[in-house]
């Protein structure tokens, strides 16, 4: 896996080629890793250009040891440069649980590099300032303990996936696996910086991004707070989808709904730019509904999902959020080892409230299944319930990883097409140039608030022209370091509301700043 951004800071990332795709980004939980998507990249990739990445302190990324680079404008800076450094304007942002909430800021600080927004049982997103003021204590009393004791001790708490009744063994394995890889200050870190912090409950309101929230309903703190959590979203551009018989890592229990719902939603969205027909079979038909409004429904009756006359057989289906109406049908199933949960749940897993060992905690972001054979497929049928294979990869030097995506063997033989992996795609140093400088633009994104005194990431894009030289920055009240030109790093010495810019010139001479204002020292801008 590649790593990407300033050394001691990069994170792992992984791009899944499909030729003339659109870009999905999924982004993984606290103490998981990429490999919470891994059963949905085969579906996905029909469709999609599927990038996963490793958060900072997860997986194969760096794991710095001081906090200030976990807390969330460094967090969102370093997505939207990997975005960047891809040669991508806009994506379909999904993220899961910590991953949701985090995503979910970057809507809100860069709503004009998404296409569309998706969320999947995230406390860290939902929680309101009461749940903030009941969660802080116990996850800065969990980082000391990382810090002073190491991981250890978290595996005799039900905070460990091992302990997980709800995954198949494979899921289980993967996430144990990434669990036992993660540096402990990789976990504090984010622990004390970015799992709190990143709660944006005071601005859901300006949220302008169309939002598909998945609700795992067994996921029980999650689907009790769902309903006021989208509440607090601009009516008319959300849609919630609930999987009855999914808890906490939905994605993963309930993979093919899941992904169902995904390639509904980005029909809606009249994201691809493919015809439907590479999708899997039962994700063909469900994206085929085109829903009339922001607030339609998709009705599943009795386990059967019906779509333009015709049922297909998928088990627990959902129906989005209308103007505060919503239908929910189960299929049966038998989950005796189900269990509820006391705790709060903030990240990949479920964590903490005042006490960070607590031992009630239920469901675990999983990882999908390993160990297939791969299969270059473009056209191949997915039944509605298949055993589901890892993808495999393999980094090339110098240019974003590449793999294929896989499905599961059938027992009909099928049509295969190679997928050619992507020419190598701008890096976040070298922005991509158009001809003509005309329709030159320059964005900003970054913190909105930051303290006195600690570094905060920042990142800058051009379009519409080709860049001369490099972009010039300034930093009221504070000093600018360039280590990256594209991602700097502004360390504030004066409170009160400062602006930072960035100036871009473009062929012909021409000139573009960009300027956003970030509240320091606890000012107000």
């Amino acid at each position: 896996m590649p790593l990407f951004g300033t050394p001691g800071e990069r994170i792992g990332y992984t791009v899944y080629t499909r030729p003339g795709a659109p870009p999905i980004l999924l982004v993984h939980g606290f103490t998981a890793s990429s490999a919470s998507f891994a059963a949905n990249v085969p579906a996905l990739g029909e469709r999609f250009e599927v990038i996963t990445t490793d958060l900072l302190g997860h997986g194969a990324s760096d794991a710095p040891a001081d906090s200030p680079p976990y807390r969330p404008g460094a967090a969102v800076a370093r997505l939207l440069a990997l975005l960047d450094h891809l040669g991508h304007e806009k994506v379909l942002l999904c993220g899961h649980s910590l991953g949701a909430a985090l995503c979910l800021r970057l809507a809100l600080d860069a709503p004009q590099r998404l296409a569309g927004l998706i969320l999947i049982n995230s406390m860290s997103a939902a929680g309101t300032p009461e749940w903030r003021e009941d969660a802080r204590p116990g996850m800065e009393t969990m980082a000391a303990r990382l810090r002073s004791e190491g991981s250890d001790f978290l595996r005799q708490t039900r905070l460990y996936p091992a302990h997980s009744k709800r995954l198949d063994s494979q899921s289980r394995e993967l996430l144990v696996d990434a669990f036992d890889a993660a540096a402990a200050e990789g976990l504090a870190g984010t622990g004390e910086a970015l799992v709190i912090d990143v709660n944006s409950f005071e601005r859901l309101s300006e949220l302008a991004v169309p939002t598909l929230v998945v609700v795992g309903d067994r996921d029980k703190q999650f689907a009790e707070v769902a309903p006021a959590f989208i509440a607090r979203m601009p009516g008319g551009l959300v849609r919630e989808v609930h999987l009855q018989e999914a808890g906490h890592a939905a994605n993963i229990e309930q993979p093919r709904e899941f992904e169902a719902a995904v390639f509904a939603f980005a029909e809606e969205l009249d994201y691809f730019r493919t015809a439907p027909s590479g999708l899997p079979a039962a994700a063909a038909l469900v994206a085929q509904a085109k829903f009339a409004r922001w607030g339609g429904a998709l009705t599943a009756v009795g386990g059967a999902l019906v779509v333009g006359g015709i049922a297909l057989l998928v088990g627990s289906f959902f129906v989005s959020r209308g103007d505060g109406d919503s239908t929910s049908v189960a299929a049966s199933a038998d989950d005796a080892t189900s269990t509820t949960t006391s705790l709060s749940l903030v990240a990949g897993t479920r964590s903490v409230g005042p006490s960070p060992v607590a031992t009630s905690a239920a469901d675990t972001p999983t990882p999908a299944p390993s160990s297939a054979t791969p299969a270059e497929t473009a056209t191949t049928a997915v039944p509605a319930t298949p055993a589901n294979t890892a993808p495999t990869a393999t980094p090339r030097p110098n240019s974003p990883a590449t793999t294929t995506p896989t499905q599961a063997p059938t027992s009909t033989p099928e049509p295969t097409a190679t997928v050619t992996p992507l020419p190598p795609t701008p890096t976040a140093t070298t922005p991509p140039p158009t001809p003509t400088p005309s329709g030159a633009r320059v964005s900003i994104s970054g913190p909105g608030a930051a303290p006195l005194g600690s570094g905060v990431s920042f990142v800058a894009s051009a379009s519409g022209a080709a860049v001369i030289g490099q972009p010039r920055w300034t930093a009221g009240g504070g000093s600018v370091s360039t280590a990256n030109v594209y991602a700097p790093v502004v360390t504030f010495s004066q409170s009160g509301c400062q602006a930072v810019s960035v100036t871009f010139t473009f062929t012909g001479g021409v000139q573009k700043t960009a300027s956003t204002l970030v509240a320091v020292g606890g000012a107000r801008c």
